[in-house]
């Protein structure tokens, strides 16, 4: 034992320094004096022997062992945390330069994202594949250095970050895919879409029309593909949980910028699905396998009606291979003569058109349903002598669509009518062609005119053939007046095939059909002009909708309506030949709501207002109202109505009546205040 100890003189001075210091203590705490050590000095002191220096209180005897034990741990700990340091500083720099080349790349991506916006813009199809071809080989570049980063997914704090950028990444290179094959898809059309491109055909524009509808189903696999990649983009975005991040980040927006993408996302691949069923049965609609015949039918939103305008004229025309043949045209009234067997009029309508005793054709469009007006419009049209009744579908026009095509493609010329075009007339502060047609379809005359309202068909024959001359550079905006003019129900379709009316009724071109949401709030309002001349035409609307509160699973609301006629009036005597165009507005409105509701106030309306609650899904508070030329009315009503949803968050569907202007309406609420135009059908969000 000897041997070995002294072979280990500082272990064995150590322990024996600590045990005289704790014997020392011991004797001490005892009330004995403690043991004196031995001295001996440094010259005689030799590495075996067991003696001892006198402690000092400043060294080994004022500090007690486990002390030195924790500096010496604390060392280690200083050496770790430096070789930490010096490891992560190394990982950190590399990661910076990582980081840096990964943001050199998005937002070289990103420029090359705006170019192919811009291009599509102005219609270069070349560009912009060439662009998007760029976007996607950044993409590709971001994701391939973002993979470096991979430990991060076994950081805890980092994991859920790195994961969302995976998504997005995996979402943008889905995206650019989905862009590439819709060039693809668009590119053998790129001449007569008004794309600059090499297209494949060739010869007129109507007959290119039906090389289109020819190629069509050869579309429809591309559809496929493309919407398996907007699929692709939605579920990735969808994965990502926005409230992770914060609102802004030195001012960029950061949380809404990934709801937005996730709104659009979503919005892209529910109107692919549903544009679809549109795009395969288009050509046989449009006449590609037989001839089809539609009733097209002129409706004046200057006179509002439920489904957008009083019905005015008609036409007879035929479709083959996208070529629009009209067969005839003819005024609504002459239409309502040959109708011997008319049935009484209905109640609800009886109420406000006092002088009618029956059902006339021109009033049959009460029901703001297209499809559900058009079924008993055409119920009683087969009855008139002489028409055709072999009609396969019914097609609904208003004047903003008339418009707006002739502010396109310019005047046009009708022969026999005159030239009719989109210029502003300060005698009405509205186009030329608007007031042109009241002055041949409403002034009255001390003479017969024949065939009047008989200009539907030939103005349609020019407006068709100069749009088939008209540049391909305004086709898109074409397009896109067709398309505007189906979301704001100025263009209304009823097929009498189940899977045409199914598939119009998919892309909201069959009109408004009242749907209740299966949360939130539902309001929509329809107006009906009765007997008020051409008013609609000056008349401004607005709308304000307060919420109150939203408790015991109802919504408590007061919406007001203001209608305000911005001029004087016209002089509608009969007997003074003048074109009666602004008289006194004889309102019928109707608020469709959710079931059950409980109306505390009704401002506005006359006094024999009423709630009917015939109706399964909902109630409709009803009444009538007059607006003056240059007066004003405001339509209040304060009500509650059952609420599914939220209680800190309002929800509400707004449906647009056919006809209608787009007008402003202001949703305030105890969260917020939402600002929105009544363009089109619309879900709003107040939270």
């Amino acid at each position: 034992m000897a041997e070995n100890t002294s072979n280990n003189p500082r272990i064995d001075n150590d322990f024996f320094a600590a045990w005289k210091k704790n014997a020392a203590d011991r004797t001490e705490a005892n009330g004995s004096s403690p043991v004196a050590p031995v001295e001996s000095s440094p010259e005689s002191e030799t590495p075996g022997e067991k003696t001892s220096k006198k402690a000092s209180p400043k060294t080994s005897s004022g500090r007690k062992w486990w002390q030195r034990r924790a500096a010496r741990v604390a060392g280690i700990a200083l050496v770790v945390i430096l070789l930490l340091g010096a490891i992560f500083g190394v990982i950190g720099f590399w990661g910076y330069q990582k980081a840096m080349a990964i943001q050199a790349a998005a937002l070289e991506a990103k420029a090359e994202a705006h170019l192919t916006y811009a291009a599509f813009k102005t219609q270069n199809l070349p560009q912009a594949r060439e662009h998007l071809t760029k976007v996607q080989s950044h993409v590709y570049q971001v994701q391939e250095l973002y993979g470096d980063l991979g430990w991060a997914k076994y950081v805890p704090v980092a994991k859920a970050y790195y994961e969302d950028g995976e998504h997005a990444l995996v979402a943008a290179v889905a995206g650019t895919n989905a862009g590439l094959k819709g060039i693809d898809a668009i590119e053998p059309h790129a001449d007569l879409l008004g794309f600059e491109g090499e297209g494949t055909f060739s010869g007129t524009t109507e007959d290119r029309l039906g090389v289109v509808l020819e190629t069509l189903n050869q579309i429809t696999p591309e559809l496929d593909a493309i919407a398996a990649e907007i699929e692709i983009v939605q579920e990735n975005l969808a994965a990502i949980d926005p409230e992770r991040y914060p609102e802004n980040v030195r001012g960029y927006e950061v949380r809404s910028l990934i709801t937005q993408a996730q709104d659009y996302a979503l919005a892209a691949e529910v109107a692919l699905n549903e544009a679809r069923p549109a795009v395969e049965r288009l050509p046989e609609v449009a006449g590609a396998e037989e001839r089809r015949k539609y009733l097209v039918i002129f409706q004046n939103d200057n006179e509002l009606r439920p489904t957008g305008g009083f019905m005015t004229a008609y036409a007879v025309v035929y479709v083959e291979d996208a070529k629009v043949t009209p067969e005839k045209s003819d005024d609504i009234y002459e239409l309502d003569q040959k109708f011997r067997n008319k049935p009484p009029i209905p109640e609800e309508l009886g109420r406000f058109l006092i002088t009618e005793n029956t059902w006339n054709l021109r009033d049959m469009n009460i029901d703001p349903n297209f499809k559900n007006s058009m079924e008993t419009f055409y119920e009683y049209y087969q009855e008139v002598p002489g028409e055709p009744d072999d009609i396969d579908g019914i097609i609904a026009v208003d004047t903003v669509v008339l418009e707006k095509i002739v502010e396109i493609i310019g005047p046009v010329e009708v022969p026999g009518y005159g030239t009719f075009s989109a210029q502003n007339l300060e005698i009405c502060d509205c186009p030329q062609i608007i007031y042109a047609l009241s002055e041949i379809i409403d002034r009255p005359t001390p003479y017969i005119r024949e065939d009047r309202k008989g200009i539907l068909a030939p103005m349609m024959q020019a407006i068709i053939q100069k749009v088939y001359a008209t540049e391909r550079t305004k086709w898109p905006q074409l397009a896109e007046l067709l398309w505007q003019s189906v979301e704001g129900h100025h263009v209304q379709m009823y097929f009498m095939n189940e899977e045409d009316q199914a598939a119009a009724e998919l892309i909201g071109a069959a009109g408004i059909i009242p749907e209740l949401p299966e949360t939130g709030d539902y309001l929509t309002v329809i107006d009906a002009n009765l007997a008020g001349a051409k008013s609609n035409l000056f008349v401004e609307t607005s709308g304000e909708i307060d919420v109150r509160d939203i408790t015991d699973g109802r919504v408590r609301k007061q919406v007001e309506l203001t209608y305000r006629n911005t001029h004087p009036p016209s002089n509608c005597n009969l007997e003074a030949g003048q074109l009666c165009l602004n008289g006194m507005l004889n309102d019928w409105t109707r608020w469709y709501v959710p079931k059950g509701v409980e109306v505390e106030e009704v401002l506005g309306l006359e006094e024999d207002y009423r709630v009917d609650t015939s109706h399964e899904e909902f109630d409709i508070i009803e009444g009538i109202f007059r607006v003056s030329p240059l007066g004003q009315t405001k339509v209040r009503i304060t009500y509650t109505v059952p609420y599914q949803g939220e209680s800190d968050a309002y929800m509400l569907r707004m449906q647009k009546q056919g006809g209608t202007d787009d007008f402003p309406y202001v949703v305030t609420t105890p969260w917020g205040q939402s600002e929105f135009i009544l363009d089109k059908d619309r879900d709003i969000v107040v939270e």
